[in-house]
């Protein structure tokens, strides 16, 4: 009689009637995905226009063979980092694009394909933390005897920690995270589960601004509006953190713990 049960569930688990998902549901989800690919698409073409401005920073022009050698091990490193994680990117964009969603089984894939892509995704991103501490090593030469090196050290490498902040705290979620929650979200729905509450974060400008370029030139206007946030706050960081800099350098001279002629000379041997 057990045996008789057991081949029951099995024939169940092994049906090829799986229970086909409805044109409604389907085109609900395809919405997020569309989505997905476009800012798929967005960001290889900014990574392709704005890596050779990130390769420029490296320190290989250095008089110091030793440091030569050491910033194009770096390079090296960063460039397999790039292509492993974007062969990544293109298999999920393939999966995006040819994935049908007839079935449940269809739903449960893409939902895990899904959610593995935004971790290695993250994981890109972290593994540039010990590559930003190499290169601020670079920085000062691996010296950090010679004064104030270690605060040139030190500020170069929590720059780099703030940009990987900000890149996985709001440029994946609005590029990928909330696209992601949607279809989710769905699968979730259709299966019975509770599904999470959404963050609340349906007003926050990139948003706004999303729905008013895609108002006005449709899909299109999503590129429009991520490559307009992209610059600006590529700017704004930039701004900011110059700005910062300069009042801490200038308030440590007016409290005269900053010599700003030995700060100028450290600089000079660092160019």
């Amino acid at each position: 009689m057990e045996l008789e049960n057991f081949k029951e569930l099995w024939d169940k688990d092994n049906r090829q009637d799986l229970p086909e998902i409805s044109m409604e549901k389907q085109g609900e989800i395809h919405s997020p995905l569309q989505m997905l690919k476009i800012n798929m698409q967005t960001e290889f073409w900014l990574m392709v226009v704005t890596l050779p401005m990130l390769l420029i920073g490296f320190p290989s022009a250095s008089g110091n063979s030793n440091i030569v050698i050491i910033s194009a091990f770096v390079v090296i490193l960063t460039l397999a980092f790039i292509v492993y994680f974007y062969s990544r990117f293109l298999k999920l964009y393939k999966m995006l694009s040819k994935s049908s969603i007839n079935t449940n089984y269809d739903l449960f894939n893409l939902k895990t394909q899904l959610l593995i892509s935004k971790e290695i995704y993250i994981s890109y991103y972290i593994s540039y933390i010990p590559l930003a501490f190499l290169l601020s090593l670079i920085e000062i030469n691996f010296h950090f005897e010679m004064k104030y090196n270690v605060a040139i050290f030190a500020i170069s490498f929590f720059i780099t920690l703030m940009l990987v902040w900000f890149i996985i705290k709001y440029w994946i979620y609005y590029m990928y995270g909330r696209y992601i929650e949607d279809v989710v979200g769905l699968v979730d729905e259709l299966n019975g589960l509770e599904a999470k509450p959404k963050r609340g974060k349906q007003n926050a400008w990139f948003i706004r601004s999303q729905k008013f370029f895609m108002n006005r030139f449709g899909l299109k206007g999503n590129v429009i509006n991520t490559v307009i946030w992209f610059v600006s706050v590529y700017i704004f960081i930039i701004v900011f953190l110059t700005l910062v800099l300069l009042l801490f350098i200038i308030i440590g001279a007016k409290l005269k713990f900053i010599d700003i002629q030995v700060l100028i000379e450290a600089l000079d041997r660092l160019n």
